[in-house]
């Protein structure tokens, strides 16, 4: 088959996971950099592309966002990255005990935060590239109209919507894995990605990538009167990012990819082989 079974499936992504635990700190730090910064990358052509096209209504517009935001996870899984949101596939390795507690929160924490500083680091970067101005400043406009929607939501939208976001990435991810050639793959991580995308789902990654985004263009005076938003652009502190979206959404992002993909797909596939002795071993050793 051209194809790997779901059964097949499941345990080369608790495989991958048994090894992607054993990665160094420094390692996991360099991948998530890249991974933040490769979303950010995808996230930036998204706005680009979407910030003038209105004319086409609200659907085809964040289809066309969705369409271009995919590249930044396409780089990541096929280049070499780490994101946090498919590291919420490591509970699966978790339930079939190839990995211990210890280790699945050092590789979550450290690649949520390389994923912070590599996004954040890419935003800043664009902002001083000056093409926030681009078209009379409606890039950025668009950019700070984005951030400030995006902490005006109520921590519980924010995490729904992040629990929704993952499930099918994790999805995309999933299928990414049964996939043998390398467009498969990409065709496997665009559809999940640019569902999500187009279903306006929130996704923790990609929103430390927007926030800060929107956040270093608030302090251009050309984009804030593009923008038009008046008080709400008080909104839009480092308070209210981190609280109000990328605490809500991360957590999201890891229930929907742990519960609905990894925990789903290890009852219905993994549990019935019990562990073997050496994998019992290992995560009792990792813990």
């Amino acid at each position: 088959m051209a194809f790997a079974s779901p059964q097949e499936t499941a345990l080369a992504v608790a495989q991958a996971n048994e090894t992607r635990a054993s990665n160094s700190i420094p390692k996991l730090i360099v991948l998530g950099l890249l991974g933040g910064a490769f979303t950010g990358m995808g996230a930036e052509a998204a706005t680009m592309i979407s910030h003038d096209f209105t004319f086409l209504g609200a659907g085809l517009q964040q289809f066309a966002k969705g369409s271009l935001f995919s590249i930044g996870v396409i780089f990541a899984v096929i280049c070499g990255g780490e994101l946090f949101t498919g590291d919420a596939l490591l509970w699966l390795a978790f339930m079939d005990e190839r990995v211990g507690w210890k280790k699945m929160l050092k590789v979550l924490g450290v690649v949520l935060l390389a994923n912070v500083v590599g996004a954040t680091a890419y935003a800043w970067l664009y902002y001083q590239s000056g093409l926030f101005l681009f078209n009379n400043a409606e890039l950025g406009a668009e950019a700070v109209r984005t951030a400030v929607t995006k902490v005006n939501l109520t921590w519980w939208q924010v995490f729904v919507r992040g629990v929704l976001c993952n499930w099918l990435i994790c999805l995309g991810v999933w299928m990414a894995f049964a996939s043998k050639e390398v467009i498969s793959k990409i065709a496997s991580l665009y559809i999940g990605v640019m569902v999500f995308v187009m279903s306006a789902f929130e996704n923790s990654v990609a929103n430390f990538y927007y926030l800060p985004a929107g956040w270093f263009a608030k302090h251009i005076p050309a984009v804030v009167e593009a923008a038009n938003l008046g008080a709400k652009l008080d909104t839009l502190t480092w308070a209210n990012i981190i609280t109000r979206n990328w605490i809500p959404s991360a957590l999201g992002n890891f229930v929907g990819g742990a519960l609905f993909v990894a925990t789903a797909y290890w009852f219905v596939y993994v549990r019935q082989a019990p562990a073997t002795p050496d994998q019992s071993m290992a995560a009792s050793a990792a813990d």
